[in-house]
C-alpha cells in the first residue's frame, strides 16, 4: 500500500510526506535429496518453513525554492527490505555468529540535507547532499566451505555519514562534461560479534569519484553526427566482511564508446568496457582458514560493436 500528499505552504515553500506498507510471506521448501546432504546439516527432503516480515515505511521532505534556479531540502525516510532463507541448518554448522538459518529484514532510517541548482543560464546543474543513516540487519555474504553453502548474515546495527555532489556542463555546443564524488564514513556499532564493533561496513566504499565527457560534431554524412564520450571512475577501499580481515585497494575503471548517430534514425557504436584492462575482485568472502576463501573476479577489458536501427 502507497499513498502520497504534497502541500504548497506559498510559492517558496512545499512540504510532502508519503507512506507504503509492505508485507512479504515467503515459504522455503527442502529439495535437497539425502544422496547430497552432509552431515552438519541433517537436511530433511520435504521440509518446509514459513516467515513473513513487514513494515511501515514513512518518508517527509520540505523544499524551499528562493528562487527558479536554487532549491534547499531536507527530509527523512525508512527504507526496507524483506528477510529471507539461508539453508536449513547452517545457524548451528558455520561458525559466524551472524549466519543463522534464516536471516532478518533490513531497515534504513535516513535523515538528509541538501541543495541543487541550474547555473549558469541554464547550461549547468549542481547538487549537494549530506545524510545519516541508522541501518539495523544490514547484510554480509558468508561461503562455509565445509557446507559449501551461500549464506546471508545480518550486522545488528551501523551507522552512516555521508557527502554527495555532482554537476553537469555544457561547455560548449559540442562538448558536455559531468563529475560526481561520494563520500561514506561508515561503522559496526551492534553485532553479534562483538569484535566487529568499531568496524568498516563491508561492500561500502570510502569514496567513489566518477568524471566523464561526451563529444559530439556534425560530421555531414546521412544527417549523423560522431559522438565520443569516456567515463572514469574512481572506486576507493572496500571493506569485504564485517571483521575487516580483508579490503580492496583503489580501483580505476575506464569505459570508452565511440561512435556515429543519426537521431531517430540508426547508429553504430564501438565500444569498450574497462579499456584499461584492471584487475580485481568485484565479490570476496574469507573463508574459516587461509586458502578458503570465495571471490568473483571482476571483469576483464570488454570491446564489441552496438548495431541500431530505429522504426
Amino acid at each position: 500500500l502507497f499513498g502520497e500528499i504534497a502541500y504548497d505552504i506559498n510559492e517558496q515553500w512545499e512540504a510532502s510526506f508519503s507512506l507504503r506498507y509492505d508485507k512479504d510471506d515467503r515459504e522455503n521448501t527442502t529439495k535437497t535429496r539425502p544422496e547430497y546432504d552432509v552431515p552438519e546439516l541433517g537436511l530433511v527432503f520435504g521440509d518446509e518453513r514459513n516467515e513473513n516480515w513487514d513494515d511501515l515505511q514513512p518518508k517527509l521532505t520540505v523544499r524551499y525554492k528562493p528562487n527558479e534556479d536554487w532549491m534547499l531540502y531536507g527530509g527523512y525516510s525508512r527504507g526496507f527490505r524483506s528477510g529471507g532463507f539461508n539453508q536449513t541448518g547452517v545457524g548451528e554448522a558455520v561458525t559466524n555468529p551472524g549466519v543463522k538459518d534464516i536471516f532478518d529484514e533490513q531497515t534504513a532510517d535516513t535523515f538528509e540535507l541538501g541543495a541543487k541548482a541550474t547555473l549558469w543560464d541554464g547550461r549547468m546543474s549542481a547538487s549537494l547532499s549530506t545524510y545519516y543513516t541508522d541501518f539495523d540487519g544490514a547484510y554480509f555474504f558468508f561461503y562455509d566451505p565445509p557446507t559449501n553453502t551461500q549464506n546471508l548474515g545480518n550486522i545488528d546495527n551501523t551507522e552512516y555519514y555521508g557527502l554527495e555532489f555532482e554537476a553537469n556542463a555544457s561547455l560548449t555546443e559540442s562538448f558536455s562534461a559531468y563529475i560526481g564524488l561520494g563520500w561514506t564514513d561508515s561503522e559496526i556499532q551492534d553485532s553479534a560479534t562483538p569484535s566487529d564493533e568499531g568496524n568498516n561496513a563491508p561492500f561500502v566504499s570510502d569514496y567513489t569519484l566518477n568524471m566523464g565527457g561526451v563529444f559530439r560534431i556534425p560530421t555531414g554524412f546521412a544527417d549523423s553526427e560522431f559522438v565520443a564520450r569516456v567515463d572514469w571512475q574512481r572506486i576507493g577501499e572496500t571493506w569485504w566482511d564485517p571483521a575487516n580481515i580483508s579490503s580492496r585497494d583503489d580501483i580505476d575503471l575506464v569505459n570508452v564508446r565511440v561512435g556515429l548517430e543519426a537521431e531517430d534514425n540508426w547508429a553504430i557504436t564501438l565500444w569498450a568496457e574497462n579499456a584499461g584492462d584492471e584487475e580485481y575482485n568485484a565479490e570476496f568472502s574469507p573463508g574459516p582458514a587461509p586458502g578458503f576463501n570465495f571471490l568473483f573476479p571482476g571483469n576483464p577489458r570488454r570491446w564489441g560493436v552496438d548495431l541500431v536501427k530505429w522504426f
